[in-house]
């Protein structure tokens, strides 16, 4: 035995050598002899049976072999250890052999293949030997490099030879089922397989006709695969995995700091509400000290105050008392005003008269004078309204607009009758150019909505100007008449009974006959228009013509062409332009009797203007003479009412003056005596409040000088500084109650607290309800005596606790900085390689959509394509890449779905089309064999050639093998592309094996045919 060769991982043991020759021992009813395997090739595998045909060759056992010597992944060998591989042992009842041979099912077997580089086969071969057993371990696979094989002459002596190769190989390269795959071959399927075997449980295959039971999901995972890039995805997801476990680490770091947190913080409440308690009980300390300084500086202020406000006070109220006599005197010198308010009566009575006889004139005045404007804003309308009078009176104006309206509305008439003629004459004209004029027009447009064609009679025959005279008369009566095939005739008649009643039906004739001198038709009514000519002769004057059965005659004489499509559109165009020189001339007399209206207007309206205005002129006249008598009127009695109101606000002043100084002299009286009574009461309530303030006792409560407390007062901050006292005592009262309910003493009845705390807590209540203006009884420190005697007892505890917990946070909080920083690396990695796969397998479907579309147009197909999306995952599931295969069933229709319904032959065609296309786009498909079980089968014969072709394009093109068995129908067109042709024969029933397996092929590799000469040669008597 050698040393193991180096291999790429991705590649496994074997790298990119070929599959050159394989042996089978115990492996159904396969004999021991080497089959030799031309790589790059594709490979035909057929045989004959008991029945003359295929069927129980034991082809299928073969590629069974060789499915399993390669790993095919369908054999799940990861997951069932390969149990379900000891079933292609051989076992005499499954293959069907009579008892009377006595032959035993055997225990365990081998398969060996022989593996081998294209460039130089004899440098460094390589032999796989995986043995397969019935009982545990079910499959284990060994290799050792160069040529390892039974060569014995005999296939028993080959058989007994391979037990004893296994053991050579040792144990040291043992390979269980799970792990040789991926050691052997590498990350990518060696081999992909569709096989028609019961050995293993049915999974949907894109080699098999179960391709539209296959997920999208499924599809592209088989696709990355069999081009070998599930490493790309096994990668990511073992790099998610990582940044899975990285971020389960940091939530269960995170969980377990958050208990710790919840664990410590009930210690930690504990220290900070003892500590809030001593910070509560040093704040109320200090509050209580300033409310006592405070307390102390507003008494003394304020005795000070009082003392000096009561000797201000005293001055006061005797200047007080010497204002009340003074009042006294003044208003026993004034007398009564009484007459002063009688004249003051009386001359306001006059004023008011004279004022409502000054307001009627001006009413009246305003009122002419708006009337004269109103007037003159008339006549100024009115000026422009002359201009252009020529002196007629309104009579003889109206009397003329009228008859001019009377001329407008006549030539308006006459325009929309000419126009509506141009309408008319045009609608027939269109009728005439496309042959439908008249009542034959609308006959033809009926029928043809029914697909009866028909023709008007004189639109489609011609006269010569010589035979005018004779057959327009006798045309005439028939110029709505239409002409359609006998066919047609019953049907048109039943259509034309009810919609146009009286239409006249002529039939084609039959047969083609000439028509009659002087007329052409490409209508054959030679027989219609014979009979006229002999019905109606033309009379001796050739005027007219006679029916002499029906006693008629129809004149002639008409001034224009009566037949014929070209006459008609001259006629019809003549008449058009006629109308339309009608309507013209229509349109300029409207344009005249309009603008003979529009003059008339204007000299009625000047009239009427010159009229209106002789009557406001007369109107203004006496307005003006009105105005003038009224304003002198207005101007003497507004004289008046001025002299009026001077002499009533003179006797108003006069009578004011005196009220106003009765009116001063009681309000002095009055102020000076409530002034007096007040300053009374205020010297009784300034004596009151000084005995009050005690600040003699604040003295003696705060135990030091004025000087001390200002000094302290100004120490703290402004907020304190400017705090009253009664804040202050507030203050202190807050930090009692808090620092106790900081400790747990909230005064809940029952509470177990300790009895001091409870004695300390009846205090408590006691301080708060006292006057916190009055002389305290009851001290802060008595208060919080209780409380800062167990405070004190707990200090050194509560340091070493808070210390620790401290510590052990911030060593907890690094770490958990760390793993955060550690699952946000990971995330950025697992991201950067997710965006290249990505990258990568899109490229990659790209290649393959290209390359299955051009396989599908090379088999005759209209084209096939992938749809593909990305599915990233989150969290622990897989990536999956949803693909769906689409083609087309005709050259111009769309796309359809893998899953659409479509024979059985379709899709499997578009299967193997597809992983060939897999195939083509690998960049590294050299070693990798295709196996396909009954190819063909279910093929027609065009798609079965073209099948065939490809896979042997594909196999050249892409250096891998493919192996098909090929039923008799197949086998003949197979032989035409394929590379080599294995021929397995099982004779009759009653052989126990196989005969030795028969191949035909030439492989232009010397080298490597040399290689295996001696070992394909042994044992085989005709070699």
């Amino acid at each position: 035995m050698t040393t193991p060769p180096t291999s790429d991982p991705s590649w496994g043991v074997v790298g990119d050598r070929q599959l050159i020759a394989v042996q089978a021992f115990d492996i159904a009813r396969l004999t021991a002899h080497a089959v030799p395997i031309v790589p790059e090739t594709f490979i035909a595998v057929s045989g004959l049976g008991p029945k003359d045909d295929s069927n129980g060759s034991g082809k299928t056992s073969f590629l069974i072999a060789v499915s399993l010597l390669l790993a095919d992944p369908q054999w799940r060998l990861e997951t069932n250890g390969g149990r379900h591989a000891s079933g292609i042992l051989f076992r005499p009842d499954a293959a069907g052999v009579d008892q009377a041979h006595q032959a035993s099912p055997v225990t365990h077997g081998y398969i060996v293949g022989v593996f081998a580089h294209p460039d130089d086969p004899a440098a460094s071969p390589v032999t796989v030997w995986v043995r397969i057993a019935t009982t545990t371990p079910y499959l284990q696979a060994n290799w050792i490099e160069g040529l390892h094989v039974a060569d014995a002459p005999t296939d028993h002596e080959r058989s007994i030879q391979a037990d004893t190769l296994w053991r050579e190989l040792g144990t040291r390269q043992f390979l269980s089922a799970r792990a040789m795959a991926e050691k052997l071959y590498g990350t990518a399927p060696r081999c992909l397989t569709y096989l028609d075997t019961a050995l293993r449980p049915p999974v949907p295959s894109l080699l098999s006709q179960q391709l539209t039971e296959m997920e999208p999901h499924d599809i592209g995972r088989s696709l990355i695969a069999l081009s070998g890039m599930t490493s790309l995805l096994e990668e990511e997801d073992n790099l998610r995995g990582q940044a899975l476990q990285h971020q389960i680490s940091l939530e269960k770091a995170q969980a377990e700091h958050a208990q710790a947190l919840l664990a410590e913080e009930q210690v930690m409440s504990g220290v900070r509400a003892r500590e809030d308690a001593r910070l509560a009980l040093q704040r109320g300390h200090e509050a209580w000290r300033r409310y006592l300084a405070a307390s102390y500086r507003d008494a003394h202020h304020s005795d000070q105050n009082i003392a000096a406000a009561m000797d201000e006070e005293r001055h006061a109220a005797e200047t007080a008392e010497a204002l009340v006599r003074n009042a006294e005197d003044r208003l026993n010198s004034l007398g009564s005003a009484e007459e002063l308010a009688i004249q003051e009566s009386k001359t306001r009575q006059r004023w008011s008269e004279a004022q409502q006889l000054v307001g009627e004139l001006s009413a009246k005045l305003t009122e002419l004078a708006t009337r004269q404007a109103v007037l003159r804003t008339q006549r100024t309308a009115l000026l422009p309204q002359v201009q252009g009078w020529d002196g007629s009176d309104c009579t003889t104006t109206a009397a003329y607009l009228k008859q001019r309206q009377r001329e407008q509305v006549k030539a308006e008439l006459q325009r929309g009758e000419a126009e509506d003629t141009v309408t008319r004459v045009r609608t027939h004209l269109r009728n005439v150019e496309q042959g439908r004029s008249g009542q034959a027009g609308r006959a033809i447009d009926l029928l043809s909505e029914h697909r009866i064609p028909a023709h008007g009679l004189l639109d489609q025959i011609n006269l010569d100007e010589t035979a005018r005279p004779a057959w327009e008369p006798r045309l005439a009566p028939w110029e709505d008449a239409i002409v359609v095939a006998p066919e047609h005739e019953d049907t048109a008649r039943c259509l034309l009974h009810a919609a146009l009643p009286g239409a006249q039906i002529i039939s084609f004739d039959v047969e083609q006959e000439p028509l009659p001198e002087g007329i052409h038709s490409a209508l054959n009514v030679a027989r219609f228009l014979g009979t006229l000519q002999q019905r109606l002769t033309p009379s001796a004057d050739g005027l007219a013509v006679r029916d002499q059965a029906l006693a008629l005659t129809v004149t002639g004489g008409f001034p224009a062409a009566l037949a014929g499509r070209e006459a008609r559109l001259r006629q019809a165009r003549a008449d058009l332009a006629a109308a339309e020189q009608a309507f013209t001339e229509a349109t300029e007399a409207v344009t005249v009797s309009t603008a003979a209206l529009t003059l008339a207007q204007t000299q009625h309206a000047a009239a009427q203007a010159a009229e209106e205005l002789a009557r406001l002129g007369t109107q203004e006249n006496d307005l003006q003479i009105k105005i003038d008598d009224l304003s002198s009127r207005v101007t003497q009695a507004t004289r008046d009412e001025q002299d009026l109101q001077q002499t009533w606000q003179k006797s108003v002043a006069r009578h004011a003056s005196h009220e106003q100084l009765l009116a001063n002299a009681k309000l002095t009286l009055e102020g000076a005596s409530k002034a007096l009574k007040e300053r009374h009461r205020t010297l009784a309530a300034l004596d009151r409040q000084r005995s009050q303030v005690a600040a003699s006792q604040w003295q003696r409560q705060w135990g030091a000088t004025l000087e001390d407390a200002a000094r302290l007062l100004d120490q703290t901050s402004d907020q304190a500084r400017s705090s009253r006292p009664t804040a202050l005592r507030r203050q202190a009262e807050d930090g009692l109650r808090r620092a106790y309910e900081h400790y747990g003493v909230d005064g809940t009845p029952g509470a177990d607290v300790g009895q001091d705390l409870r004695t300390g807590e009846e205090m408590m209540q006691a301080f708060a309800d006292t006057d916190p203006t009055g002389l305290p009884s009851l001290t802060f420190a008595d208060v919080a005596a209780p409380l800062d005697n167990r405070l004190t007892g707990h200090r050194d505890q509560d340091e070493v606790a808070a210390a620790r917990i401290s510590h052990d946070q911030h060593a907890r909080e690094q770490a958990i900085a760390e793993l955060t920083n550690g699952v946000a690396t990971s995330a950025r990695n697992l991201e950067t390689l997710q965006d290249m796969i990505e990258k990568h397998l899109d490229g990659l479907f790209a290649q393959i959509s290209a390359a299955f579309n051009d396989l599908d147009l090379r088999s005759d197909g209209h084209g096939a394509k992938l749809e593909h999306i990305s599915v990233r995952p989150q969290g622990a599931g897989d990536w999956q890449w949803q693909v769906i295969p689409r083609w087309k069933r005709s050259r111009n229709g769309g796309y359809i779905s893998y899953r659409e319904n479509a024979n059985s032959a379709q899709v499997k065609v578009h299967a193997i089309l597809l992983v060939l296309a897999a195939l083509l786009a690998d960049s590294q498909p050299q070693g990798r064999v295709l196996i396909l079980d009954e190819l063909g089968n279910s093929l027609g014969e065009v798609n079965r050639k073209d099948m065939l072709a490809a896979l042997r394009d594909v196999a050249r093109d892409q250096r891998l093998t493919i192996l098909g068995t090929c039923q008799d129908s197949v086998l003949a067109d197979a032989a035409d592309v394929c590379g080599e042709l294995l021929w397995f024969v099982h004779a009759s029933a009653a052989d126990i094996i196989n005969q030795p397996t028969s191949a035909w092929a030439f492989d232009s590799n010397g080298a490597r045919t040399q290689l295996t000469e001696d070992w394909i040669t042994a044992g085989r008597a005709h070699a």
